[in-house]
């Protein structure tokens, strides 16, 4: 695929948008501990040295590329003078207003290294991009580190493009998977990262979680009918009151926060992420880098792709807790809380239970998730063993006081059951 030239200086920060992400992330694990950095000057050259506390300093160079002075950003670079000439992009020469997209643009031009802004004696502030070689990830962690980037690009087709030309990588697309010739491939879906390929998939995710998370949900409305619930974000406990005033007490998980349209991570939430009710959902993130799953490593995601994901439910395996409620903060946010307790476990399985969880989900399995996996899902989380029927269209699961045989439809969706 060949990447279109730049019309803006808006197309030139997105092609290199995910470029940008990743040196900044490997240039900060290089970096690790540090107590700050020196630059010294001359010409349009820089001397830079990360000053390290316990292992030795980094030395390395870069090029003035501009300059700042009373908030109006004058260009120094060639390459910014070249690439104004040939594109036609007028914000790439002369002085201009200072803005963020100058800062991304310039780094573009310069190989998408890391860039700093140094403070000089004259009152200016030199724009320095590192010189090359940088660290960087591979591609596969350049798309994971993007993903952690809340709006870091608003055309993600010109941005995998664009990082293709900046790595030297052939790419293809069919519309929803890209494929690059290092053997990473992502798909897309309404303009954003679904999955990147080293791991399992969302949808995976979803399809094995959603049996064990609705069985749990009804367990406990029955067990605590009509529960409110409160959480003690300074302890991670969370309380249940049901309808007479009894309390059930669980330990628990901010799992997000909700505010307006917006789901933001437990880990992420700038007033609640350092309390104890958050800690154990840092394994979210965790889990999501390791197996490539975006919607699990970035900060915050539109509430309607949240729910379309069903996060609270796909979070919960990686978590081992199968309960969840909302309990409202304060005026304008609620929390998601997920908890478990011994109190609260699972009877064992009978033929009424897996009908009434499977009846749930009938002809309804949600879009992108394999009603076969699902079931499957379920039969491992119950220690069922699932026995063949000879048509592939449906399969038994033996519990406590009979059999439950599940039929599926070609899609892949359950139609219903049958029990003996």
């Amino acid at each position: 695929m060949e990447h279109p030239p730049p019309r803006s200086l808006a197309e030139i920060v997105t092609d290199g948008a995910i470029a940008r992400a990743d040196a900044d992330a490997a240039f900060a694990a290089a970096l690790g501990d540090h107590a700050g950095i020196e630059f010294n000057r001359d010409g349009n050259r820089m001397q830079v040295r990360a000053v390290r506390n316990r292992d030795r300093d980094i030395d390395t160079t870069g090029t003035v590329v501009a300059e700042i002075r009373d908030g109006l950003w004058t260009w120094c670079s060639d390459t910014a003078a070249a690439a104004a000439e040939r594109f036609g992009i007028p914000e790439l020469t002369g002085t201009q207003p200072v803005s963020d997209d100058l800062v991304a643009a310039a780094r573009t031009l310069h190989y998408c290294t890391p860039c700093f802004l140094a403070p000089m004696p004259d009152g200016c502030t030199a724009v320095v991009c590192l010189d090359p070689p940088q660290p960087t990830g591979d591609t596969r962690t350049a798309m994971i580190t993007a993903a952690t980037v809340p709006g870091y690009t608003g055309d993600l087709p010109r941005s995998l493009s664009g990082f293709a030309a900046i790595r030297g990588l052939d790419v293809t697309s069919d519309g929803s998977v890209w494929r690059f010739s290092d053997g990473t491939a992502v798909r897309v879906r309404d303009g954003r990262l679904r999955d990147i390929s080293g791991g399992l998939d969302i949808d995976e995710i979803r399809a094995d979680a959603l049996l064990p998370s609705v069985e749990s949900q009804m367990y406990l409305d029955a067990r605590v009918p009509g529960a409110t619930a409160a959480v003690d974000p300074h302890r991670g406990l969370v309380t249940l009151r049901d309808v007479d005033g009894a309390e059930t007490h669980a330990r628990g998980v901010i799992l997000a926060t909700v505010t307006g349209d917006t789901w933001c991570w437990g880990w992420a939430d700038r007033h609640i992420g350092r309390s104890p009710s958050t800690s154990a959902c840092h394994r979210i993130r965790d889990f999501g880098r390791r197996e490539g799953v975006p919607a699990f490593v970035s900060p915050t995601v539109p509430l309607a792709l949240a729910r379309e994901l069903d996060l609270v439910s796909a979070a919960k395996p990686v978590l081992g807790m199968w309960y969840h409620a909302t309990v409202q903060l304060n005026s304008d946010t609620w929390a998601v809380v997920v908890f478990a307790d011994a109190a609260l476990a699972l009877p064992p399985p009978t033929v009424r239970a897996v009908e009434a969880v499977i009846d749930v989900v009938r002809d309804a399995v949600p879009d992108g998730v394999d009603g076969h996996r699902a079931i499957a899902g379920y039969a491992r989380f119950r220690g069922l063993r699932p026995l063949p029927t000879g048509d592939p269209g449906s399969v038994s699961l033996p519990v406590t006081d009979g059999t439950v045989t599940v039929r599926f439809s070609p899609g892949g969706g359950m139609t219903g059951t049958t029990a003996r």
